[in-house]
């Protein structure tokens, strides 16, 4: 209950990294992620290796290349985590907090029963 609204960062079973601000969380360790972004580390395919000896960047023994996916809102089962650690402290800001929403351009009325 402490870590509610801190940047966390979980590392799953499949090694998938996911950072994001944690909302919620229950009694399996289901997490709810905001703003959550995913990391995978994957090897170089033989095309991708050859084209980048080409283009005259150095592969190296570094086989391995880091993605990089935005998730946004993200619901994770605890089954799957396999450790999670803090970031970043929950933001000071109220609003980041708590999304604010533009107002509409409507009008707000009343709906009944076809009375009045």
């Amino acid at each position: 209950a402490d870590l509610v609204n801190y940047r966390m960062r979980v590392v799953m079973e499949d090694s998938r990294q996911l950072t994001g601000q944690m909302l919620a969380f229950d009694k399996f360790m289901n997490i709810v992620l905001a703003d959550c972004e995913e990391f995978r580390f994957t090897k170089k395919s033989a095309n991708a290796k050859k084209q980048s000896t080409k283009s005259g960047a150095s592969s190296g023994s570094d086989n391995t290349i880091e993605e990089k996916r935005t998730l946004g809102l993200v619901i994770l089962r605890g089954e799957n985590i396999v450790s999670m650690s803090v970031e970043a402290p929950p933001p000071n800001d109220i609003s980041t907090k708590m999304g604010t929403v533009p107002p509409g351009a409507g009008i707000a009325r009343a709906v009944g029963r076809g009375i009045g």
